[in-house]
């Protein structure tokens, strides 16, 4: 499989409340750790929600890697910030590398 694509990965960092507690809310701020990966990020489907007042376009992509990705990391790519959705699937193959799919999704407007 050919990656020839760059993207940065942002894993969010937990905030902590006044008691130490860590809270639900996650950063991805400069203060998330990022790291760079290569992929092969393919399209797979656009569409707009047409809602009172508002029209989203909700744009996805297919993402393969051999990098390990995680649900709540982002991805940066193309000056686009894009969510990753569920959990990235592990395909474990008998002979060859292991790899990762995700799709990853942006909503504008």
């Amino acid at each position: 499989m050919q990656l020839p694509h760059r993207l940065t990965i942002v894993t969010p960092v937990a905030v902590v409340d006044e008691y130490g507690n860590p809270s639900p809310t996650l950063h991805y701020g400069p203060g998330a750790d990022r790291r760079e990966i290569w992929a092969n990020v393919q399209p797979a489907r656009s569409r707009g929600d047409p809602a009172p007042g508002r029209d989203p376009i909700t744009a996805s992509w297919s993402l393969f890697t051999y990098s390990p990705i995680a649900a709540r990391e982002r991805v940066e790519w193309r000056g686009l910030v894009l969510l990753i959705e569920g959990s990235p699937a592990t395909w474990a193959v008998r002979f060859g590398r292991i790899h990762y799919q995700a799709t990853l999704t942006h909503v504008e407007g």
